[in-house]
């Protein structure tokens, strides 16, 4: 049951950074859907891990074998579209990291759909968002 309660708290996440959040390159471009990227880097890279943890016959957490990982990542790609149209489009070697790599100079700016006038000129941090609005 937390598992799925969480697994819908990123769902709303992912949607809200989506719609409402801007991410701009050094040279403005802007990097559409940045959570689903790192998302699939992140969960490939997992896999990786627990691949190469398998194979140097490393124990990990109980209840953790590889094919166990692997359905739960099926479960999370199959939650989100966008996710899992990336995660099939993927080729190559899997991240060996769980860092979000951007390039330096990356800017984050609220888009005009945002809807709480505070949040988008920055004074109030986006976990707000979250919050009964009796509260804001």
């Amino acid at each position: 049951m937390a598992i799925c309660y969480t697994r819908g708290i990123a769902l709303s996440v992912f949607i809200s950074i989506r719609k409402w959040c801007i991410v701009k390159t050094p040279t403005g471009e802007i990097m559409h859907d940045l959570p689903s990227k790192h998302m699939v880097r992140l969960l490939d890279a997992l896999l990786a891990y627990k691949s190469k943890a398998d194979k140097r016959e490393l124990k990990g957490a109980p209840h953790c074998a590889f094919w166990m990982l692997k359905a739960q990542v099926s479960n999370v790609v199959e939650c989100d579209k966008l996710v899992e149209d990336l995660w099939k489009a993927r080729k190559g070697k899997p991240s060996e990291s769980l860092r979000m790599i951007l390039p330096e100079g990356c800017t984050v700016e609220w888009s005009d759909e945002t809807p709480i006038a505070s949040i988008r000129h920055g004074k109030l941090f986006l976990v707000l968002l979250y919050c009964e609005t009796e509260y804001l």
